[in-house]
């Protein structure tokens, strides 16, 4: 019976315990408008990123801002890429700028930049999850 307690007591304290690290997460809104703010959710979530996405900023404890740019490549420089290295190349880039920012004092808290290649046409989608993932990493390693 004593056992039993224990491990009823034990089995509260964690679930409170869990509760209570979910209530202490950060908060973080990412602008709907922002195509970029989808694969960068699904970032967080996959890299396990202790914070919590918000739709409401007045909620926030961060909010995220990214700057895009994408540059598609080309088949005629996968062709030149082909005959000049070997290897064809379109030097298809997708690079994001990504600047978290304290809601309350508006200072940075974290800045990073992410650029991916591929070596092959019309995989933007692709791209956009490895930068997004690579974005989520590094803030994970930085967040305090």
């Amino acid at each position: 019976m004593y056992t039993r307690r224990l491990a009823v007591i034990g089995l509260i304290l964690a679930i409170s315990s869990a509760a209570a690290t979910q209530e202490q997460r950060k908060k973080i809104y990412l602008d709907p408008n922002n195509s970029f703010s989808a694969y960068f959710s699904a970032a967080l979530q996959k890299k396990q990123v202790p914070v919590t996405v918000t739709m409401d900023p007045k909620q926030a404890d961060y909010t995220a801002q990214f700057q895009a740019e994408d540059k598609n490549g080309s088949v005629i420089e996968g062709i030149l890429s082909s005959l000049g290295q070997g290897n064809y190349d379109t030097r298809s880039i997708n690079e994001v700028v990504m600047t978290v920012v304290d809601a309350k004092s508006k200072d940075v808290v974290f800045s990073y930049t992410c650029s991916k290649s591929s070596q092959y046409q019309n995989r933007s989608s692709a791209l956009s999850t490895s930068v997004a993932e690579c974005l989520a990493k590094h803030w994970k390693d930085n967040l305090h």
